[in-house]
């Protein structure tokens, strides 16, 4: 039989070194500049898709055999939604743990255009940012990493293929503070696909979670003057993650903790509402990995491929510290 996960570990790697050679095209070119926030953004989504489909379509998609495609019914819907709800506040807490170390690279990315390009994205219309932060990459990404590379590592047992797929989708954001809360969101999806039977329910998880950072900054713009003054000075009092106190770290991680308990509770719901309960649970408890070379995760092309954000990650922690 042939190792699956070592063609999965294949596209990861050509994935990264798509994302390496033409970010530094474009940066010795300086063509960057003439991208706004929207077109670099469905770049950064093309860099990672068309690498994947040019190696399934190689492999004649053999791979995506078995893939969860499964249309999801209402209970599983509002299941998932209330899922996702759940998982909220760990990765809100785990976005603000890595700020001690690292800028908020969200953040920083939208202030990067609003200088070099004159481009405040949230002074757009909603619906622009729904469809390119909150349906597009959403969809793309969950196709790729809970979609390709998750049926490519299935054979590997559940546990497996939700570590190294969820490593692998927070190594592919490039930075810090992103990885902290996306190899999160990427375990819990992971699992939410197996229970769910069908990725269109992780597409909808992502699509919430991305959404939700859209509509608090648009409500935010449309508070009150007065509300917002006093935000802004709650903020000048405050000035950085590293001024909260203590009892703010210790609350805030039992609220994640009570919530991500929750979420793995929601999650053997999920299974049932959608006839998978019997299913789930053997996967849980590993029985469903092959043994033998078929069920082996590691593989060099996947250790060079993971080493590359790394490495890249690194280097941008050390310029930081010798600034």
């Amino acid at each position: 039989m042939r190792n699956r996960s070592r063609l999965a570990g294949t596209q990861y790697l050509f994935m990264m070194g798509v994302w390496v050679v033409l970010g530094l095209i474009l940066g010795v070119t300086g063509l960057m500049k003439h991208f706004n926030y929207y077109s670099s953004s469905m770049l950064a989504e093309l860099e990672f898709l068309i690498p994947v489909v040019v190696l399934l379509f190689i492999d004649k998609f053999e791979v995506m055999r078995g893939t969860r495609m499964k249309v999801i019914g209402i209970r599983t819907i509002l299941w998932t939604i209330l899922f996702t709800i759940l998982i909220l506040p760990v990765t809100y807490y785990l976005n603000m743990v890595s700020q001690l170390f690292v800028p908020n690279a969200v953040n920083e990315t939208v202030s990067y255009f609003a200088t070099t390009a004159g481009q405040d994205i949230w002074a757009k219309p909603l619906w622009l940012n729904i469809l390119y932060i909150a349906i597009l990459p959403p969809v793309i990404e969950e196709f790729i990493f809970r979609g390709a590379l998750f049926q490519g590592f299935r054979n590997c047992g559940l546990f497996k293929t939700a570590f190294f797929t969820a490593l692998m989708f927070g190594l592919a954001h490039g930075n810090l503070n992103q990885f902290m809360y996306a190899f999160a969101v990427g375990m819990f999806l992971a699992y939410l696909v197996e229970a769910s039977g069908s990725v269109y329910a992780t597409m909808l998880a992502h699509s919430l979670i991305n959404g939700s950072t859209v509509f608090i900054m648009y409500l935010e713009r449309q508070l009150p003057e007065n509300i917002t003054s006093a935000m802004v000075e709650v903020e000048s009092k405050t000035s950085s993650v590293q001024d909260l106190g203590l009892m703010f770290w210790i609350i805030g991680a039992a609220i994640a903790g009570a919530c991500a308990v929750l979420a793995v509770i929601v999650l053997r719901t999920i299974a049932k509402s959608a006839g998978r309960e019997m299913v789930y649970q053997e996967a849980r408890k590993g029985k469903d990995r092959i043994k033998g070379k078929e069920g082996r995760a590691f593989s060099v092309e996947l250790l060079v491929g993971m080493l590359i954000p790394i490495v890249l990650m690194a280097i941008e922690m050390i310029m930081r510290l010798v600034k």
